[in-house]
Parts: C-alpha cells; structure tokens; sequence
C-alpha cells in the first residue's frame, strides 16, 4: 500500500490531519471523479461523527441520486445580532425566556438604536480543515470561491489530487498534499480504509 516510510509518515500525518478535525469542508473540482470522490469521503466522514459541508455549486445529473438528504444538513445555529458601535454604546444586555419565546434586551448608554442600524447574520463555523479534490492549482481555481466565503480563509488544506494522465501538474498548495499517480477514487477509498 505504501512504497516506502515516508510515504507511511504522510499517510499517518494526514489520518491525525482529519482526526483531529471536527468541522470539515470538502471542495470538489467540477469533475464527475472529484465530485464523487468527495461524496464518497463526506458519508465517511458523517459516520465518523464530523460536521462536514460540501462545498458545490450542483451536481451533475448522473450523480443527483447521491446527493445528501436533509438528514445530513447543518444549519447554522450560532445568530448574531449585531450593532455597530458608532449607533449606540450598548451598556447592559439581559434575556427573559418563558414558554411564549424569547426576548433580548439591551441597555443603551449613548446613541439611539433603530431597526435599520441592527443586522441579523448567522455565524458560520469556521473549518478546522478543507479537503480539495481534483484542484490543480488553487490560485487559479479557487482562491476567488474561497474568498467569498470569508470564515474559510486561513483554514489548512489537505489537497487530494491524481497526477495519472494529467496534463497540468498539481501545485501542491495545501498544507498536506495526497498526489498520486492512481484514480482519483483509488486515492479516497485507500484514504477512507485508513480512517
């Protein structure tokens, strides 16, 4: 399975990389492989007990069957309220529950709070690890997504990658790098035994 100790230190390394990760992101390049690869790895994960989201624009027709129930969705659970501090200088905050729901109150010390000076956003949680799949080269293909979703920067990379018949050589961007001369799924399933 592996061709020589190093290859047995990396594998090691990148087991406790996940291990040791509790809130995982998957980023498939847009092939049928890497998408299916990464499928493959999120039920993994899932029965491993780890919060995995998959990070994908849609699936390709073929693969829609194998797409996550609802079941397997997170939903954010972390509401922020936020007011920004030139409005208003908030002193106090206090909350009353009781079996009608809940009410947040806050003191102001300086400044009028108004409803259009309070925004309501739901805090993400930011990702112990992301896994790329089939990814070349990450500043080409996406740093820019990345970007957009502002809690994954500064996230270790593990990229998982097949150098097999491929034209453009990995860049080997991540913090770990899995290439390999097999399939891409030969690399995941090798990957999944291991955990």
């Amino acid at each position: 399975m592996f061709n020589n100790s190093k290859d047995m230190d990396n594998a090691n390394e990148i087991k406790n990389l996940i291990t040791d990760s509790k809130n995982i992101y998957l980023f498939p390049a847009k092939e049928p492989e890497a998408i299916t690869s990464a499928l493959a790895l999120f039920y993994s994960l899932k029965e491993l007990g780890k919060n995995v989201n998959l990070l994908i624009d849609q699936l390709p027709e073929s693969l829609k069957s194998m797409a996550p129930s609802l079941d397997f969705v997170s939903y954010p659970k972390n509401l922020v309220i936020s007011i920004p501090k030139k409005v208003a200088d908030v002193s106090q905050i206090y909350y009353e529950k009781n079996d009608e729901g809940l009410k947040i109150h806050l003191a102001v010390e300086n400044g009028v709070v108004r409803k259009e000076n309070v925004s309501f956003y739901f805090s993400e949680t930011k990702p112990d690890l992301i896994i790329t799949f089939g990814i070349k080269d990450y500043m080409k293909e996406i740093s820019g997504q990345l970007d957009s979703f502002g809690f994954l920067l500064d996230a270790p990379i593990l990229n998982i990658d097949t150098s097999k018949g491929s034209v453009q050589e990995n860049k080997n961007f991540g913090k770990m790098n899995l290439v390999e001369e097999k399939p891409l799924l030969e690399i995941i399933m090798r990957l999944i035994n291991s955990l």
